[in-house]
């Protein structure tokens, strides 16, 4: 008896031990069909804030394959599936040996095929080898390959991926796309009835699934926010992750209105070959995308494949922004602001350059004379900008862009020099909202990093949120109105093609590019109202029920001061005009104005404007005084190396014109190749012929002298 015993044990734990070795074996052996099947693709199902659908991403050839963890499939679901498919799923190893030798038996006696026996893991094996020849052999291969499956996977991880692959027809794979496509329901919303009827598909979809039989139209899926999604695709393929499902931050509400803006925007401007438009709104506390509109996406014709977000476009001067934050965060040598929130800058005509020569001006050709530092952002003047530039530095400029995220001006960005104050640089949209954004953050960025100080990004505020120091350059336009604090810059490139406008509040920032991706050339003039009136809007849209405090706060340590408005000076019982402007508190070397002056034989008040504005004056015909000696002896036309060519059409009309400013005498002479050509009364203006040749010229006033070189060719 003992004996027996024995060797039944004996027997049983062979058995064992062969069943063992048969399942490490199979747990080892090569498989790569199998990995590449648990890796396969799955399409992503994207949701607004709101939890509105946007997109299922399309797969192959439009399969629609949804994946959905296992653990968030609902009971009913799995149990309607494993009674339909297999209901020994749990107590087999992969083949159902009674249903199989139940099919093989009845198969027999109908002496056809009339049942079959394969079980989920079997299905499985049949998924990763879809077109494989019903033969025998491969019978036997696909019972091998499901021993080796179960020796692998668990039976939640076999159901899950079996529930996320499973066909339906209908270019559908899985119970979750399924549930969509046939009743147009997310899974969990299914009922028990439409649970039954899902079950039963997969055996014959061509009898079972409602869609194939004609019982019921097939969910249309939506095609939402076309260019985002599509930049998050890269995005994750790039970092490798795999996303099935996600919620995102944009609103479909707000995406279809601003898309109504911009459409009916863009018909207005059709007869200037203004033909694309972008729009980019994100939320200035977390970053997060509101919007994102890169183009008409199916509209060929005006190639709406290219999302205008992304693509890289001068902006004109919806840079300046950046540029006057920085000047107000540059010291000279000693330590001393540059620039402060009151300091005039003279917009007259300056020559930079020699070879290239540079003559900026102002949209409209016209020259202003002294400009306060607000009034001179506020109204997007050009010249003081190029001059704040060449000040401050051109590589110190780019250094602080690559801090706000214009990356792309890595390249190029150097080439685009003192043009970079007019945003001659080629930037994206996206890059422009999120690097305006930082002005509405403190100065920080999304790193939490102090690109501006607090201060400085405060004052900014203040300046473009300044409607009355707007007039300058915009008149008093109702485009910017609104009933909220917010701020406004504008854009519009050197030949029109591209027109921007940035807004923000203290909760969003809004960026609208419109412009042209074909190339053909802009007719006519566009200005920048368009896209800010589309982005005003928006910010109408986003605030219509927000009761939150809107306010920008004011500055630390600044106070504001009643300055005169002419010199910028603290304002003096002379000065018709005066303005109130931030002044650092500790502050006290700021003087009264000295530019109004009473005459003490009229009694009337008489405006001395410092040397500077001697050119400005005489051109414009400006009453008023020069205080001569205001400034150092200085050459301010031509700039020493710059290059002019002879004309032999205009020879006897052509010269060289001389024009110096300061000194401390009277009177000046003027030596031309070394020898004296002429001597001058105030104001210092010359004629100088034009011969070919390098020619050298020195202006004498005093004790002082300033000496140039030129060349004629």
């Amino acid at each position: 008896m003992r004996d027996s015993i024995k060797r039944i044990l004996k027997i049983m734990c062979i058995f064992v031990g062969i069943i063992f070795l048969v399942h490490i074996i199979f747990r080892v052996l090569p498989f790569p069909e199998l990995k590449e099947f648990v890796n396969k693709e799955y399409s992503t199902a994207y949701y607004d804030c709101d939890g509105v659908l946007l997109q299922v991403t399309p797969l192959k050839e439009g399969l629609r394959r949804e994946y959905t963890p296992l653990k968030e499939i609902p009971r009913s679901v799995k149990k309607a599936f494993i009674k339909s498919e297999d209901k020994r799923f749990y107590f087999h190893c992969g083949i159902d040996f009674i249903s199989l030798t139940g099919a093989f038996f009845q198969n027999i006696k109908a002496g056809k095929t009339v049942r079959g026996a394969s079980t989920i893991t079997m299905q499985i094996v049949k998924m990763m080898n879809p077109d494989a020849p019903r033969t025998k052999r491969q019978k036997f291969k696909e019972i091998i390959d499901a021993l080796k499956i179960e020796a692998r996977l668990s039976k939640k991880q076999i159901l899950e991926l079996y529930l996320n692959a499973v066909p339906f027809g209908k270019n559908t794979e899985g119970v979750t796309s399924a549930a969509r496509i046939i009743y147009g329901l997310e899974l969990n919303d299914l009922n028990q009835e439409q649970i039954e009827t899902l079950a039963k598909i997969p055996r014959r979809p061509s009898s079972y699934n409602p869609l194939l039989t004609k019982k019921s139209e097939p969910f249309i899926y939506p095609f939402e926010f076309p260019h985002y999604i599509r930049y998050l695709e890269r995005q994750s393929k790039a970092e490798k992750k795999k996303v099935y499902k996600k919620t995102l931050s944009v609103s479909k509400d707000l995406q279809t209105y601003a898309e109504g803006l911009l459409r009916t925007s863009l018909e207005q401007t059709k007869q200037n070959r203004i033909s694309n438009g972008a729009v980019l709104v994100i939320e200035n506390k977390t970053g997060n995308v509101l919007a994102w509109i890169g183009n008409g996406f199916w509209d060929d014709e005006k190639t709406g494949q290219i999302d205008g977000v992304l693509v890289k476009n001068q902006p004109g001067s919806s840079m300046k922004p950046f540029l006057y934050a920085l000047a107000l965060e540059t010291t000279d040598e000693k330590g001393n602001p540059l620039y402060l929130p009151n300091t005039i800058l003279a917009d007259v005509p300056k020559e930079y350059g020699s070879e290239k020569l540079y003559v900026p001006s102002n949209f409209n050709n016209k020259f202003n004379g002294p400009i306060r530092f607000r009034v001179a952002l506020a109204s997007s003047l050009n010249v003081v900008a190029v001059d704040i530039l060449n000040n401050i530095g051109v590589d110190n400029y780019l250094k602080k862009l690559y801090e706000l995220g214009f990356d792309s001006l890595r390249n190029g960005g150097k080439e685009a020099d003192l043009g970079l104050a007019l945003g001659a640089g080629e930037v994206t949209l996206k890059e422009l909202v999120y690097a305006f954004s930082v002005f509405a953050r403190d100065g920080k960025d999304y790193d939490e990093n102090q690109i501006y100080s607090k201060n400085t990004a405060r004052i900014i505020n203040s300046i473009l949120s300044d409607k009355s120091s707007r007039s300058l350059g915009f008149g008093y336009t109702q485009t910017y109105e609104t009933d909220y604090p917010s701020i406004f810059k504008t854009g519009t490139s050197n030949q029109y093609q591209n027109i921007t406008a940035l807004g923000a509040t203290k909760d969003y920032t809004v960026g609208v590019w419109m412009g042209n991706f074909e190339g053909s050339t802009v007719v006519g003039k566009t200005g920048s109202s368009l896209p800010a009136y589309i982005a005003k809007n928006i910010l109408d849209y986003l605030h219509k029920n927000n009761d939150s405090n809107l306010e920008f706060e004011e500055p630390h340590d600044w106070s504001k001061k009643k300055i005169c408005s002419l010199s910028g000076m603290l304002a003096g019982e002379n000065c018709p005009h005066s303005v109130y402007e931030y002044i650092r508190k500790e502050d006290d070397s700021i003087q009264t104005c000295d530019w109004h002056k009473k005459s003490s034989t009229t009694n009337k008040i008489d405006i001395v404007y410092p040397a500077e504005y001697q050119k400005w004056m005489r051109q414009n015909q400006i009453g008023g005084k020069i205080d001569n000696f205001s400034s150092d002896l200085e050459i301010i036309s031509p700039k020493n190396g710059t290059l002019f060519y002879f004309s032999y059409a205009n020879q006897k009309r052509q010269a060289i014109t001389v024009e110096a400013i300061g000194g401390y005498e009277n009177e000046a002479y003027i030596e031309y190749d070394g020898k004296i050509f002429a001597t001058s009364e105030r104001p210092f203006l010359f004629f100088l012929p034009v011969e070919k040749g390098i020619h050298s010229c020195k202006v004498v006033c005093g004790a002082q002298e300033k000496y140039i070189e030129f060349e004629v060719r």
